[in-house]
């Protein structure tokens, strides 16, 4: 028995739309129409010297306090993340402040700019602030937090680098980037 090119066009046109629709079907049966909604962060470090520029993305981790807070909402006035703090510290997800927070030489916490934005449908800020550094100091950790004041247990997210000895005039620019993956 011979196929004629037609009903084969048609069989393959209609098991395509079959698949189409079935596959939606079953997606918003067992998955639903929204995932689970996920916030993240990055921070994008970049380090200026007498000897050049120098831009490093590090790896962050979102605390117990942080997950709380994007629970009732990051701008919420309880939880305005946009304080930067520097210092040194292990970075566990269970901490709500760096080990030891750095407060002089340039490198206290300080409100950063923050900047609401959106990609491709989700929600996300950024908080950005240059530290410019009026002595020699070393550090290997940053933390974006909730209030001015120092050592609070108010760190949302924490991020560590390489341990690095920063000098008198050089500067640290640190960008904290949120988003919030509803979708």
């Amino acid at each position: 028995m011979e196929i004629s090119k037609k009903k084969f066009a048609l069989a393959l046109f209609l098991c395509a739309v079959i698949g189409t629709v079935g596959g939606y079907g079953i997606q918003n049966v067992y998955f639903g129409r929204h995932q689970p909604m996920i916030s993240s962060a990055n921070v994008f470090l970049t380090i200026q010297t007498e000897m050049g520029t120098y831009d490093i993305l590090v790896g962050n981790i979102i605390t117990d306090y942080g997950e709380n807070a994007t629970r009732y909402g990051m701008s919420n006035v309880a939880f305005d993340a946009k304080y930067i703090a520097l210092g040194n510290s292990t970075i566990v997800q269970t901490k709500t402040k760096l080990d030891t927070e750095a407060s002089t030489l340039g490198a206290d916490r300080v409100a950063g700019t923050k900047t609401h934005w959106t990609s491709s449908g989700d929600y996300a800020f950024n908080v950005t602030k240059k530290f410019t550094f009026t002595g020699d100091i070393t550090l290997n950790a940053t933390a974006l937090c909730c209030s001015d004041v120092t050592d609070t247990g108010d760190a949302v997210s924490m991020a560590s680098f390489t341990q690095t000895a920063f000098a008198n005039n050089w500067n640290l620019t640190i960008t904290w980037t949120w988003v919030f993956n509803g979708n």
